[in-house]
């Protein structure tokens, strides 16, 4: 993934359409999808003949084996960044606006450069469908997260911490070849914490009644998982195993009616309906899911906003998981990562999610 042809091509047609001299990308996220860089600095430029790597002493080694086929310039700091594009004429460019700061804009200023078109929706637009190598990196991070769920039922007892259970999921998955970063803390949130949607592991100590939501996931060389699951350290209660069977129900109908040519906003009104038809619909406060890639939340998203509005397609890769959060009480997620295909979706996640009861 070291520049793939198509994604250069799309960039300099948008170049075309708003008359720009190049483009200028370096957020980590979209610099590494376009010529495949890991490092935490470098400059993508891309004109109508040339592809440049724009990169400072500590990366040009790395620069070199990682992007082979791009031309390498030696800069020292974000000045010789401008000062390159003004020698080199490209005045007029394409800028991710929603990455730039105003002190990178003020630079571009100084120096005479008009940053005159935003790149960023070219960037987002490609980056919804995934080509075969992405989904190879992502199916092999949802099989690590599923070996990684198995792995802490068999060690998760009463007593611990909801950041010892944290840590048993870190440390299961940071020992595999190619897992590159997890979140600094995943949200394992039990008993009543359950009712927090984004409860970070922290000090309470698991008790035997208590649900237990673990929302969890790798970034395997450069593409992430996301998956949660909820289980019941001992048996479940009537409104526990209630909760669950229609969280459950109302994920499965979702993904039953996934197909491109939907947009968002339809699968989450699918999963929504069945919550708010159990009368538990003002519990449910969050969007369905989201896209993930080489960052953890992308568009489209199956939610009742602008991104659930994108039609789907094949080869997107997206998170089925609504919840219900009982206030005092708890509270129950199920998330699956999917993969649109011609005819509907492939489950990539195949983690047990009937209740478990520990």
């Amino acid at each position: 993934m070291n520049g793939d042809k198509g994604r250069i091509l799309r960039i300099r047609e948008f170049l075309r359409e708003k008359e720009l001299d190049a483009a200028l990308i370096f957020s980590p996220s979209n610099r590494r999808y376009m010529c495949g860089f890991t490092g935490s600095t470098g400059y993508v430029v891309i004109t109508e003949t040339k592809c440049c790597f724009l990169v400072d002493f500590r990366y040009q080694e790395q620069a070199l084996k990682e992007c082979p086929d791009w031309e390498a310039v030696k800069i020292a700091g974000e000045a010789d960044v401008c000062s390159w594009l003004c020698e080199q004429g490209f005045l007029r460019l394409g800028v991710e606006h929603d990455f730039a700061t105003l002190r990178f804009s003020h630079l571009l200023a100084q120096k005479g450069l008009n940053a005159a078109g935003d790149i960023s929706d070219v960037l987002l637009e490609l980056r919804m469908v995934k080509d075969e190598e992405e989904q190879c990196r992502i199916q092999r991070a949802c099989e690590i997260t599923d070996l990684a769920f198995e792995h802490v039922l068999a060690r998760l007892t009463e007593g611990m911490t909801e950041a010892e259970i944290d840590g048993i999921l870190q440390s299961y998955m940071r020992a595999y070849p190619g897992v590159e970063r997890m979140a600094d803390r995943f949200i394992v949130a039990s008993g009543e914490h359950g009712a927090l949607p984004h409860g970070i592991a922290g000090e309470r100590r698991v008790r035997r009644g208590d649900l237990i939501t673990m929302d969890f996931g790798c970034c395997f060389r450069g593409y992430w998982s996301d998956v949660t699951r909820t289980v019941c350290l001992g048996r479940a209660g009537e409104r526990q195993r209630e909760i669950y069977e229609v969280t459950l129900a109302a994920q499965e109908a979702a993904i039953q009616g996934v197909m491109p040519g939907k947009t968002g906003r339809e699968i989450d009104g699918i999963a929504r309906k069945v919550i708010e038809e159990a009368g538990y619909g003002e519990y449910f406060g969050h969007g369905l899911g989201h896209s993930f890639g080489l960052d953890i939340h992308e568009s489209p998203r199956f939610a009742q906003n602008e991104a659930g509005d994108i039609p789907l397609k094949p080869g997107m890769i997206m998170t089925v998981e609504p919840g219900i959060y009982l206030p005092g009480f708890g509270g129950v997620r199920i998330e699956d990562d999917i993969l649109l295909t011609e005819n509907g979706c492939r489950n990539l996640t195949k983690a047990a999610k009937q209740l478990i009861e520990l």
